[in-house]
């Protein structure tokens, strides 16, 4: 898959394709920031086929957007790609992964 969807799916937001610095935009931010405020809880990251660093900080984003609003927000099934990038740029501290 060459693109990139979030989809609000049952409390939690379903990431499919490639969450990279070529599909990540300012309406994808905007989009997905409006979306975590409809009790969302999880970001399900399981169907991900390619991350880069863009990808890892739209994330960070998300958990920043989440903690501001007080929200509960989990990381679930991340792909072995983003565990490595995070443990490399050295943040995965900061990923409140399940």
């Amino acid at each position: 898959m060459k693109t990139l969807e979030i989809l609000p799916e049952a409390h939690q937001l379903v990431v499919k394709g490639n969450l990279t610095r070529e599909f990540i935009t300012a309406s994808v931010e905007r989009q997905s920031s409006r979306d975590l405020s409809n009790n969302i809880t999880h970001i399900n990251l399981s169907q991900v086929n390619v991350v880069d660093t863009a990808g890892l900080a739209w994330l960070l984003l998300m958990v920043e957007n989440a903690q501001k609003a007080d929200l509960p927000l989990k990381l679930v099934d991340l792909p072995d790609d983003l565990v490595k990038l995070a443990k490399l740029s050295a943040v995965s501290a900061f990923l409140p992964v399940q």
